[in-house]
């Protein structure tokens, strides 16, 4: 997990690194750092609700595609925080809690296409690949130790960024997967649910 962790950090200071670097160029390429929040659950688990808050964080580059420049593509490398968690009471008359929290940690590498339509004011949608690294799953009696999650996810992102200033802007996507990221193991009949990642991510990005 360690090396794992260090190959992950030297990746994101390379994509950062280099979108500095192609920002300084006199070329079309521009590149950027993105930091955030995300809402989100696992659509067939049960609970309902974007009750799982996490860290977004990362850097991207993008470059013109059209004559006018309206049109970018725009490749990024992030660490995002996914999930589920409730704290709901075992019955009416009971004041402790039934506890779950599960926390998915993944690089998201999403490859978008973006469109201009007023200005700063941007749309974008495309694929993610994503690499999950490490889970956390616990209940109000300890650790969860149930059947894995997919090591890789694919993802689609819709989303919308307002760029505020020449170098300040802000960003709001929703994604999902389009694959189930876990099937149950543990439920023997005719209701098993897939389970699915559902985001909402909030970020605030500067573009060099």
């Amino acid at each position: 997990m360690k090396k794992l962790s260090l190959l992950i950090l030297l990746s994101f200071l390379f994509v950062t690194t280099y979108s500095q670097e192609l920002s300084k160029s006199k070329s079309n390429f521009k590149g950027g750092l993105r930091a955030g929040f995300t809402a989100t659950q696992i659509s067939g688990d049960n609970l309902a609700g974007f009750n799982k808050l996490g860290a977004y964080a990362g850097a991207f580059t993008n470059f013109p595609v059209s004559k006018d420049s309206k049109w970018k593509l725009q490749l990024e490398l992030n660490f995002i925080m996914k999930g589920s968690s409730t704290f709901k009471p075992k019955n009416s008359n009971a004041p402790i809690f039934n506890k779950y929290v599960l926390t998915l940690f993944y690089t998201e590498t999403p490859l978008l296409v973006k469109y201009n339509l007023y200005k700063g004011l941007e749309v974008e949608t495309g694929p993610s690949f994503n690499f999950l690294f490490a889970t956390k799953e616990v209940d109000a009696l300890g650790d969860l130790h149930r059947s894995p999650f997919n090591i890789f996810e694919l993802s689609y992102i819709v989303g919308v960024s307002y760029l505020i200033k020449e170098h300040w802007g802000i960003n709001l996507r929703w994604s999902t997967s389009v694959f189930p990221v876990r099937i149950p193991d543990w439920q023997y009949n005719d209701n098993i649910k897939k389970q699915y990642n559902d985001v909402l991510a909030f970020s605030v990005y500067y573009q060099f």
